[in-house]
């Protein structure tokens, strides 16, 4: 793969992924396919969790304290990604109020944020805070906040490889499935960051991994009867509380 076609891929995955202008720094090929930059996810995710990681350390070293730090830096991360998992996780919940299919649906598209949906991002974000905070040192939080938030992103394709489409799938139609190559080197990328926990802490993280990703296949995706960008955003926020639980564990 030539450079130029790498830092187009890097710029599709932005581009999918958060908010920022890309388009304003480097001219896109309009024609490009979106599926293109799937193989770079797991590496926008990292960026992401650096970002986060220096925000709050540009916060601290003013002399703010960490939980205000922790706040404004996913506040930021927010604005980054335009809360475009969360709304997956506000969507999904919303729709459980739904007693068929046809009803969690409409739900789905109304752009109303229920109870059910509310109370599950306020908990989601919660977590995420007080997790942060509990990580001390700046290993720790380095190494947490570039770990959970690549291997979210990294269950996007393991989830869009192994799971058939919703019809009511949207834009992520355009995903397709990546090779098992791209699978094992990018799943070796997200697992680096979890070295300073040790290796009885990746295993875990392997094997609760995997346990997720079949509960998933096995219940949320029939559930939706297919895979969409709903379960996707769900996806990426649940993999990010639980590789930062274990981060946690492993360094109290």
């Amino acid at each position: 793969m030539k450079i130029h076609e790498i830092l187009e891929d890097l710029s599709i995955a932005t581009i999918v992924l958060t908010r920022v202008p890309i388009n304003n720094f480097f001219s896109i090929n309009q024609d490009i396919d979106i599926h293109r930059g799937q193989w770079a996810y797991p590496f926008i995710g990292a960026l992401i969790g650096f970002l986060l990681f220096l925000l709050i350390i540009l916060f601290e070293s003013m002399g703010i304290s960490r939980q205000i730090s922790t706040l404004i830096a996913l506040s930021g991360g927010l604005c980054l990604t335009g809360a475009l998992h969360e709304d997956g996780v506000a969507d999904f919940f919303d729709s459980l109020g739904g007693q068929d299919y046809a009803k969690r649906q409409k739900i789905l598209k109304d752009s109303t944020l229920g109870t059910y949906g509310t109370l599950a991002l306020v908990i989601a974000i919660l977590l995420k805070f007080f997790l942060i905070s509990g990580l001390e040192s700046w290993t720790a939080l380095a190494c947490g906040l570039i770990a959970c938030s690549s291997l979210g992103r990294f269950s996007i394709l393991i989830l869009v490889n192994y799971c058939d489409l919703s019809k009511q799938a949207g834009l992520m139609r355009h995903l397709k499935k990546v090779t098992n190559k791209t699978i094992f080197l990018c799943g070796i990328f997200c697992m680096v960051w979890f070295l300073p926990v040790g290796l009885l802490a990746i295993i875990i993280t392997i094997i609760i991994g995997y346990t997720f990703v079949y509960l998933f296949m096995k219940i949320i995706v029939p559930f939706n009867r297919g895979l969409s960008g709903d379960i996707l955003g769900l996806s990426v926020v649940f993999v990010e509380i639980l590789s930062l639980i274990i981060f946690t564990i492993s360094f109290s």
